[in-house]
């Protein structure tokens, strides 16, 4: 499979976090899809885990799954990418608001674009705000919003 460019405008860095399920692979391809490969732009693969408060057993045990799911998610997109010539940079931090950790994420590494999926009002509480409605809030830099539900 070939992945063509949407368009020919030299995004050179673009963030895209990934929430860590299945569905967030569409997101990679579409981010990649707005980029020219081996051009020397780069992807940064980001995955926000919530911070875990406290010291048991149990609670290490949970820090480490959602760590090792998030480090499992990253790879497979990573070496998927990598294979088409992508440029591919992943991190994990721990942050307890999403949406405020991605504006700061962009703002400090002066991303050019960001690419985010969302479930457009697929959700169990239909008032409260998605993770999405919160950053386009104010977002510093253009933000596409790929609906993850679509085939």
């Amino acid at each position: 499979m070939k992945l063509e460019p949407l368009f020919r405008i030299a995004y050179t860095k673009v963030l895209v976090p990934v929430d860590c399920t299945p569905l967030s692979q569409q997101v990679v391809l579409e981010a990649a899809r707005l980029m020219v490969p081996m051009t020397g732009a780069q992807m940064t693969l980001l995955a926000t885990v919530p911070p875990t408060e406290g010291t048991s057993p149990e609670l290490d045990t949970l820090r480490q799954a959602r760590w090792r799911h998030a480090e499992q998610a990253l790879d497979s997109a990573r070496k998927f990418l990598r294979d088409y010539g992508y440029y591919v940079r992943t991190r994990i931090q721990v942050a307890p608001d999403v949406a405020r950790a991605l504006h700061a994420e962009v703002k400090e590494n002066h991303y050019d674009l960001a690419v985010i999926g969302s479930h457009l009002g697929h959700r169990d509480e239909p008032c409260e705000p998605s993770e999405a409605d919160k950053l386009l809030e104010g977002f510093p830099v253009p933000l596409v919003v790929v609906n993850s539900r679509s085939k």
